[in-house]
Protein backbone atom coordinates (compact mmCIF):
# COMPACT_ATOMS: atom_id res chain seq x y z
CA UNK A 1 0.00 0.00 0.00
CA UNK A 2 1.09 3.55 -0.59
CA UNK A 3 -0.07 6.33 1.48
CA UNK A 4 -1.34 9.55 -0.75
CA UNK A 5 1.93 11.96 0.37
CA UNK A 6 3.99 9.13 -1.33
CA UNK A 7 1.89 8.55 -4.48
CA UNK A 8 1.80 12.45 -4.78
CA UNK A 9 5.54 12.72 -4.34
CA UNK A 10 5.93 10.38 -7.36
CA UNK A 11 4.10 12.19 -9.79
CA UNK A 12 7.30 14.73 -9.57
CA UNK A 13 8.49 14.62 -12.94
CA UNK A 14 11.36 17.40 -12.80
CA UNK A 15 13.40 18.17 -9.89
CA UNK A 16 17.15 19.43 -9.40
CA UNK A 17 19.14 16.83 -7.31
CA UNK A 18 20.80 19.63 -6.07
CA UNK A 19 17.84 20.78 -4.37
CA UNK A 20 16.49 18.44 -3.02
CA UNK A 21 17.18 15.77 -0.12
CA UNK A 22 17.91 12.10 -0.82
CA UNK A 23 14.94 11.03 0.20
CA UNK A 24 13.04 13.52 -1.44
CA UNK A 25 14.63 12.72 -4.84
CA UNK A 26 14.33 8.56 -4.22
CA UNK A 27 10.24 9.19 -4.09
CA UNK A 28 10.28 10.26 -7.57
CA UNK A 29 8.70 7.75 -9.94
CA UNK A 30 11.26 7.09 -12.81
CA UNK A 31 9.54 5.91 -15.87
CA UNK A 32 10.52 2.36 -17.69
CA UNK A 33 11.50 2.32 -21.12
CA UNK A 34 7.80 2.30 -22.62
CA UNK A 35 8.08 6.01 -21.04
CA UNK A 36 5.03 4.61 -18.07
CA UNK A 37 6.21 5.63 -14.36
CA UNK A 38 6.83 2.25 -12.28
CA UNK A 39 6.69 2.42 -8.82
CA UNK A 40 9.33 -0.16 -8.62
CA UNK A 41 12.37 2.04 -10.31
CA UNK A 42 13.64 4.69 -8.18
CA UNK A 43 17.05 6.41 -8.11
CA UNK A 44 19.29 3.71 -6.08
CA UNK A 45 21.71 4.67 -4.10
CA UNK A 46 25.73 3.97 -4.22
CA UNK A 47 25.58 0.43 -2.82
CA UNK A 48 22.39 -0.33 -5.07
CA UNK A 49 24.05 1.13 -8.03
CA UNK A 50 27.06 -0.68 -7.92
CA UNK A 51 25.49 -4.24 -7.26
CA UNK A 52 23.42 -3.76 -10.39
CA UNK A 53 26.43 -3.19 -12.40
CA UNK A 54 28.02 -6.02 -10.33
CA UNK A 55 24.82 -8.35 -11.48
CA UNK A 56 24.94 -7.20 -15.20
CA UNK A 57 29.17 -7.52 -15.34
CA UNK A 58 29.19 -4.11 -16.70
CA UNK A 59 31.35 -0.62 -16.04
CA UNK A 60 29.63 1.58 -13.18
CA UNK A 61 30.55 5.13 -14.48
CA UNK A 62 30.20 7.93 -11.32
CA UNK A 63 29.90 11.23 -11.81
CA UNK A 64 30.29 13.19 -8.94
CA UNK A 65 28.49 16.21 -9.00
CA UNK A 66 29.54 19.02 -6.69
CA UNK A 67 33.44 19.47 -5.79
CA UNK A 68 34.17 17.23 -3.06
CA UNK A 69 37.13 17.78 0.06
CA UNK A 70 39.60 15.29 0.10
CA UNK A 71 38.14 13.58 3.00
CA UNK A 72 34.62 13.28 0.86
CA UNK A 73 36.83 11.93 -2.04
CA UNK A 74 38.46 9.27 0.52
CA UNK A 75 35.91 8.26 1.78
CA UNK A 76 33.39 7.21 -1.14
CA UNK A 77 37.26 5.48 -2.35
CA UNK A 78 36.38 3.62 0.68
CA UNK A 79 32.96 2.84 0.47
CA UNK A 80 33.89 1.55 -3.22
CA UNK A 81 36.48 -0.44 -2.19
CA UNK A 82 34.70 -2.27 0.40
CA UNK A 83 31.68 -3.34 -2.01
CA UNK A 84 35.18 -5.08 -3.99
CA UNK A 85 34.07 -3.05 -7.16
CA UNK A 86 36.53 -0.59 -7.73
CA UNK A 87 38.85 -1.51 -10.47
CA UNK A 88 35.21 -1.28 -12.74
CA UNK A 89 34.67 2.45 -11.65
CA UNK A 90 34.68 4.91 -14.20
CA UNK A 91 34.90 8.62 -11.82
CA UNK A 92 33.60 11.60 -14.47
CA UNK A 93 33.11 15.32 -13.19
CA UNK A 94 33.13 18.71 -14.43
CA UNK A 95 35.01 19.66 -11.31
CA UNK A 96 38.81 19.48 -12.06
CA UNK A 97 39.30 19.87 -8.36
CA UNK A 98 37.91 16.45 -8.27
CA UNK A 99 39.52 14.94 -10.81
CA UNK A 100 43.02 15.93 -9.29
CA UNK A 101 42.10 14.29 -6.26
CA UNK A 102 41.05 11.08 -7.69
CA UNK A 103 44.01 10.99 -9.77
CA UNK A 104 46.28 11.69 -6.63
CA UNK A 105 44.74 8.74 -4.91
CA UNK A 106 44.08 6.40 -7.64
CA UNK A 107 47.06 6.68 -10.05
CA UNK A 108 45.54 3.77 -12.22
CA UNK A 109 41.93 4.56 -12.21
CA UNK A 110 39.58 5.31 -15.26
CA UNK A 111 38.93 8.83 -15.02
CA UNK A 112 36.96 11.36 -17.51
CA UNK A 113 36.52 15.31 -17.34
CA UNK A 114 33.42 16.20 -18.15
CA UNK A 115 33.45 19.40 -20.14
CA UNK A 116 31.11 21.19 -22.50
CA UNK A 117 33.90 22.11 -24.58
CA UNK A 118 37.29 21.78 -25.39
CA UNK A 119 40.47 24.18 -25.36
CA UNK A 120 44.08 23.74 -25.19
CA UNK A 121 43.75 24.09 -21.72
CA UNK A 122 41.65 21.25 -21.29
CA UNK A 123 43.99 18.94 -23.45
CA UNK A 124 47.07 19.96 -21.51
CA UNK A 125 45.38 19.31 -18.00
CA UNK A 126 44.24 15.58 -19.79
CA UNK A 127 48.08 15.34 -20.56
CA UNK A 128 48.95 16.38 -17.30
CA UNK A 129 46.87 14.46 -15.37
CA UNK A 130 46.13 11.26 -17.70
CA UNK A 131 42.57 12.23 -18.04
CA UNK A 132 39.98 10.66 -20.74
CA UNK A 133 37.64 13.49 -22.18
CA UNK A 134 33.32 13.51 -21.74
CA UNK A 135 32.74 16.09 -23.50
CA UNK A 136 29.16 17.65 -24.96
CA UNK A 137 28.57 15.90 -28.14
CA UNK A 138 27.14 19.22 -29.88
CA UNK A 139 31.08 20.92 -29.76
CA UNK A 140 32.37 17.82 -30.24
CA UNK A 141 34.58 17.75 -34.13
CA UNK A 142 36.45 15.03 -35.63
CA UNK A 143 39.57 17.49 -35.38
CA UNK A 144 38.77 17.18 -31.33
CA UNK A 145 38.46 13.75 -31.29
CA UNK A 146 41.80 13.00 -33.49
CA UNK A 147 43.41 15.82 -31.30
CA UNK A 148 42.73 13.68 -27.65
CA UNK A 149 43.37 10.54 -29.39
CA UNK A 150 46.58 11.85 -30.78
CA UNK A 151 47.48 12.89 -27.07
CA UNK A 152 46.42 8.71 -26.11
CA UNK A 153 43.43 9.67 -24.14
CA UNK A 154 39.95 8.61 -24.91
CA UNK A 155 36.86 10.18 -25.58
CA UNK A 156 33.34 10.33 -24.41
CA UNK A 157 30.06 12.49 -25.27
CA UNK A 158 27.35 13.09 -23.86
CA UNK A 159 23.99 13.06 -24.43
CA UNK A 160 23.39 11.81 -28.00
CA UNK A 161 20.24 10.52 -28.10
CA UNK A 162 19.78 11.35 -32.36
CA UNK A 163 20.58 8.42 -34.13
CA UNK A 164 21.92 10.29 -37.06
CA UNK A 165 24.35 12.16 -34.66
CA UNK A 166 25.28 8.71 -33.13
CA UNK A 167 26.30 7.29 -36.29
CA UNK A 168 28.37 10.53 -37.07
CA UNK A 169 30.19 10.41 -33.90
CA UNK A 170 31.16 6.48 -34.53
CA UNK A 171 32.41 7.58 -37.78
CA UNK A 172 34.63 9.94 -36.25
CA UNK A 173 36.15 7.51 -33.58
CA UNK A 174 34.74 8.14 -30.41
CA UNK A 175 35.20 5.62 -27.51
CA UNK A 176 31.87 6.18 -25.76
CA UNK A 177 28.66 7.73 -26.58
CA UNK A 178 26.26 8.46 -23.34
CA UNK A 179 22.64 8.36 -24.49
CA UNK A 180 19.38 7.99 -23.26
CA UNK A 181 17.95 6.12 -25.64
CA UNK A 182 18.51 2.15 -25.24
CA UNK A 183 16.84 1.13 -28.50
Amino acid sequence: LINSELLTNYKKENINVEEVTYDEARKVQLKSKYGEGRIDLKIPNLQEYIDICKRYEKKCILEIKNTFSLENIKKLIEEIKSMDYLENVVFISFSFDNMKMLRELLPDQELQYLCKECSEEVIDNLNKYNLDLDIYHGNLTKDIVDKVHSNNHLVNCWTVDDKERAEELVAWGVDFITTNILE
